[in-house]
């Protein structure tokens, strides 16, 4: 069927956007999915549209930034399907305005989900990758890290800390037979 058959990935902010895009991709190569995100209908969407493809979809509400919903999304994979192969880091926020005029509530949500939450999911995939023999693990950065836009200091800051934790990540990851790379798109549809 497809290259990824057999397999189990777990894949952050897939009710819209790139998290659903990839969503279809590893549907259509046979993957199984668990679908996290904030929002309940949106996911049920995106695993309505991805279960003709024969594959099995968990829906799981998750806010990446709250670790007792980080854990428990990583449980019930583990309960439903019994190993993870892939974790996509996807879910992603931008908020931003003159330095000056930046709240700490702005900073603190937009650094929560784009680092704290990959940071989360990244420890609990490791806790089933390590004794599994490996995975793989994919963040989603920005072209942002590298060519910051005007009044977008969390978005900026925090895609470019999203590098050092793929970089950590990987040089932690690589005995175990756990990879970790970053994908750094630019605007989409």
């Amino acid at each position: 069927m497809g290259h990824l058959d057999g397999q189990v990935a777990i894949i952050t902010g897939a009710g819209s956007g790139i998290g659903k895009g990839i969503a279809r991709a590893f549907a259509g190569q046979g993957a199984d999915l668990v679908v996290a995100s904030r929002n309940e209908e949106n996911l049920q969407a995106t695993a309505d549209e991805l279960r003709p493809n024969g594959v099995k979809v968990l829906v799981v509400p998750t806010d990446v930034t709250v670790e007792q919903q980080v854990i428990a999304l990583f449980e019930r994979t583990m309960k439903e399907f019994g190993r993870l192969d892939i974790l996509v880091n996807n879910s992603g926020a931008w908020d931003g305005g003159p330095l000056e005029e930046l709240s700490l509530e702005t900073w603190q949500k937009v650094i929560d989900v784009n680092l704290t939450g990959p940071f989360l999911c990244t420890r609990e995939a490791f806790k089933i990758m390590k004794p599994q023999g490996g995975g793989r693990i994919i963040n989603i950065g920005s072209v942002a890290s590298d060519r910051p836009r005007e009044w977008s200091a969390p978005y900026t800051s925090s895609k470019h800390a999203v590098t050092g934790l793929t970089k950590s990540t990987a040089l932690d990851g690589r005995e175990y037979g756990i990879s970790c790379g970053q994908l750094n798109p630019g605007n989409t549809w």
